[in-house]
């Protein structure tokens, strides 16, 4: 017995030495954390491709360098930094974009350390989980959402109102950043003056920041929240899981299986930190605030996992909960666990590694397939400058196709490009490596080529529809919440601002 306390000691002395030395040399390990993340985050793009991130590639495009695709329901931070860094980086934006977002992520959680007082390289330790590094960039960046809402909590926690404009980036990055508003209610405290003033101030600061959106859609749409209602009308909680719907309750679970992460987190700060409950009892208004930012996150998964019928990237949700406990269990680390969050970092990237190379690859397999589509094209019709129809138009307009989703009739005069057989009344004009070229009337003889964005699915549609009648947008709510009173609101504000 006397020699197995011997040996223990003595692993714990030489793993109290590590740690010492790895404390003293923590700037290279951030350093090494940061690069880490971005190389991981710039190999995920390439190998996926991933559908959401294309559109905002393709969005960034249209809205400064003449693109013809645009999804106007799609929040538009990510779409515009992109396109603006490619004034610069060309075809290179997308990785500087993912470089720049990694780089504020870090620095968002920095000032969250500072703020709530704890050690800054193990918050990135255990916030780094293999979910994060997996789901931050793969369903279009999930990365600028989650860093301006850290630095929303972080000034929320200080007291600061400059809040309100961490939440307007935050709410344009993604509209799901909407449901975090309520956690502004955490500036109030028993001094009522300052509390009024700063929620004064809150909202005035988050107003001035949404000027560019409010002015966006206004002009474009004559609506000063069209595109954050029609998204709305898209993805609402009218099919929450407790609502009529609930034929994809199994997806509820499956990001549960992300709290895994927590289970030697929270065994190590049992084991290493005999002050828990002493500390709980003195950071009872910061564990509240991480506390009610998690439940809000879980909120926002069980919508979107009863939402998404065939699973479009519902895990990404869980993002939230995962981040925000890991945030929360951040405030019970102590500088001896340096060790230990290297070593969770260290299997977080391994996992993230082979979670990753266990998908489909996108770009690979998709680059045969587009050369097998221009070759097709140019067999039939001596180009490959048209427009076509298929299955999967995001990627095709992401690689130099002009495409559109198959819409049927009304647009049987272009071609189609399929990513398998389909059934129906088609010409098979050609197939190769899995692609087939269909035509139908017109498309048979030649090939032509329109803009996509004019088709009813494209922006100009929504631009139309609104000119014709401003309150639309409100109507694609109502479609959702059954609720007269709100529309009769937003018909009064559609109505002043027209």
């Amino acid at each position: 017995m006397g020699r197995l306390k011997a040996g223990f000691k003595k692993v714990v002395r030489k793993f109290e030495r590590v740690n010492d030395f790895l404390y003293k040399y923590r700037k290279y390990l951030v350093v090494a954390y940061l690069i880490l993340s971005i190389i991981f985050f710039i190999i995920q793009f390439n190998l996926i491709n991933n559908w959401d991130m294309l559109v905002r590639i393709l969005n960034g495009n249209y809205l400064f360098h003449n693109g013809q695709y645009f999804e106007y329901q799609r929040a538009l931070l990510e779409s515009t930094v992109i396109g603006l860094l490619a004034f610069a980086f060309g075809s290179y934006a997308v990785y500087a974009f993912i470089a720049l977002f990694s780089v504020i992520f870090f620095i968002a959680l920095l000032i969250f350390s500072r703020a709530f007082k704890v050690e800054y390289v193990l918050l990135l330790g255990i916030v780094l989980n293999p979910f994060l590094l997996y789901y931050g960039i793969k369903n279009g960046s999930e990365i600028p959402l989650y860093a301006f809402l850290i630095l929303f909590v972080s000034m929320i926690k200080l007291k600061r109102p400059i809040a309100g404009m961490f939440f307007a980036l935050a709410f344009v990055s993604k509209y799901d950043a909407v449901m975090f508003l309520p956690l502004a209610l955490f500036l109030i405290d028993k001094r009522i003056l300052e509390s009024l003033k700063r929620i004064g101030l809150f909202i005035g600061i988050l107003l001035v920041s949404l000027l560019p959106f409010f002015a966006y859609n206004l002009i474009l749409y004559h609506n000063p929240l069209f595109t954050f209602e029609f998204a709305f009308s898209q993805s609402s909680a009218q099919n929450l899981i407790l609502g009529p719907g609930m034929t994809n309750i199994a997806n509820v679970y499956g990001g549960f299986l992300e709290l895994v992460v927590f289970v030697p987190i929270v065994a190590f700060i049992l084991l290493f930190n005999r002050d828990v409950l002493k500390e709980i009892k003195q950071r009872k208004r910061e564990l509240a605030l991480l506390a009610a930012a998690a439940a809000i996150a879980l909120v926002i998964y069980l919508m979107a996992s009863g939402l998404y019928v065939g699973g479009l990237g519902y895990f990404r949700f869980f993002l939230g909960p995962t981040l925000f406990l890991s945030l929360l269990s951040a405030l019970f680390l102590k500088r001896g666990a340096l060790l230990f969050t290297l070593i969770f970092f260290a299997i977080s990237i391994l996992l993230a590694y082979n979670i990753l190379y266990a998908q489909q690859f996108g770009t690979p397999t998709m680059q045969i397939e587009v050369s097998s589509a221009r070759s097709l094209l140019y067999a039939t019709y001596n180009t490959t400058n048209c427009t076509v129809q298929s299955n999967n138009w995001v990627y095709l307009d992401y690689h130099g196709i002009s495409a559109t989703y198959i819409w049927g009739v009304n647009y049987s005069q272009y071609p189609i490009i399929s990513f398998g057989a389909l059934a129906g009344n088609y010409s098979l004009l050609g197939q190769s490596n899995g692609i087939y070229l269909y035509g139908y009337g017109a498309s048979k003889r030649y090939c032509s080529y329109t803009p996509v964005i004019d088709f009813k699915y494209g922006v100009n549609f929504a631009i139309n529809a609104s000119r014709a009648n401003n309150t639309v947008g409100c109507y694609l709510a109502y479609n959702r919440l059954s609720s007269t009173l709100l529309l009769d609101a937003c018909k009064f504000l559609a109505s002043i601002t027209r």
